[in-house]
């Protein structure tokens, strides 16, 4: 009987220690107020700049390629459930696509910054950082 005890016991505590393991392990999401304000505004500077000639229909430049949607559905259809890293990366790599400007990794994380803005996340009191992003999920 103790040894039963003992051994029900012992499955009750590892699994305890799993279940809060995959609580720590959850991965964090756009929700989760991973920029700052100051930064989205930072972000959003960059972006009147360096991006809206492409991905803003309102400021679309004759001539321009048009690139793609940032903010609704095309947006969530390309980028849902995958890590905000790989936006970043994709910014970072290749935009501006012109080749007028070469973006630095605080950049790149303004500009997601202000992209998630634009896509209503939240705020919170730190800035994103390019390294973060690749443990933030997008979500709708």
């Amino acid at each position: 009987m103790m040894r039963s005890l003992i051994v029900i016991a012992a499955f009750a505590l590892a699994g305890s220690a799993i279940a809060v393991r995959a609580v720590e392990q959850a991965p964090r999401t756009a929700r989760d107020k991973v920029y700052s304000e100051a930064q989205a505004a930072r972000g959003g500077a960059q972006y009147a700049k360096l991006c809206a000639a492409c991905h803003d229909p309102a400021k679309l430049v004759a001539g321009k390629e048009k690139g793609p949607e940032l903010t609704g559905t095309r947006f969530f259809d390309e980028w849902q459930g995958r890590p905000l890293g790989a936006l970043m990366e994709t910014i970072l790599l290749t935009m501006p696509n012109d080749g007028s400007a070469e973006l630095t990794e605080e950049q790149t994380a303004d500009l997601a910054a202000h992209i998630l803005k634009i896509n209503g996340y939240p705020a919170g009191a730190a800035p994103l950082t390019y390294a973060a992003g690749k443990d933030v999920v997008i979500t709708k």
